[in-house]
């Protein structure tokens, strides 16, 4: 069996906090999708906590959760 990455608002590089989509200013779910989509490549397996530039600094919008082996949707390389 194959599997594929589809394009869904969860790689899309406009989704924000919350679910929130930057470009429209929406609530959207892991199912949608729009023509606006623009996949962002930079979230993988071997993304976490550990290597997200928010890790131990202010912008961590989850501090007390975040920990070498979380991910979550605020992830940005460093």
């Amino acid at each position: 069996m194959k599997l594929e990455t589809v394009n869904s608002c969860i790689n899309c590089e406009n989704l924000i906090r919350d679910f929130i989509c930057k470009k429209h200013n929406k609530s959207v779910s892991m199912n949608n999708v729009c023509e606006s989509h623009s996949f962002s490549n930079s979230l993988n397996k071997n993304s976490s906590c550990s290597n997200c530039y928010h890790y131990g600094m202010i912008g961590c919008t989850k501090p007390e959760e975040a920990s070498d082996a979380m991910l979550c949707f605020d992830w940005k390389i460093k």
